[in-house]
């Protein structure tokens, strides 16, 4: 188990710089090791931070990421909600796992009589 370790800081810029140096050398050594790396979230003050200093990080960020991609430069310029976008779930092992879940998702959407009625598609 790794010991516990406390930082204090003067002020927010100091923790956002200090937090970032963390983080990369965390995540760098993990990736080094070909480990995968989950970071838990909290509210508060914590999404200021890291929106200040995650994007000056030297890290080898996956930029391909399609739903990433809608996401910062479409689904944010248009009134839509998490609800109008079925998409796959990230944290599955498996392409086949990732398929059969998005699968069952658009399976879902289709047999909801409701939603049906009023549900288009376009598969471009």
């Amino acid at each position: 188990m790794s010991s516990a370790h406390m930082h204090v800081t003067d002020d927010n810029d100091s923790l956002a710089e200090m937090l970032g140096y963390l983080l990369e050398q965390l995540i760098l050594h993990k990736l080094n090791k070909n480990q995968i790396i989950t970071i838990g979230l909290s509210g508060g003050s914590l999404v200021d931070l890291l929106a200040s200093m995650l994007p000056r990080l030297q890290l080898p960020w996956t930029y391909d990421s399609t739903y990433g991609n809608y996401q910062s430069k479409l689904f944010r310029q248009l009134p839509l909600t998490e609800n109008n976008i079925i998409k796959i779930d990230p944290n599955l092992e498996t392409v086949e796992e990732c398929a059969k879940d998005y699968q069952n998702k658009l399976q879902e959407a289709l047999n909801d009589e409701d939603k049906a009625r009023r549900l288009t598609f376009f598969f471009i």
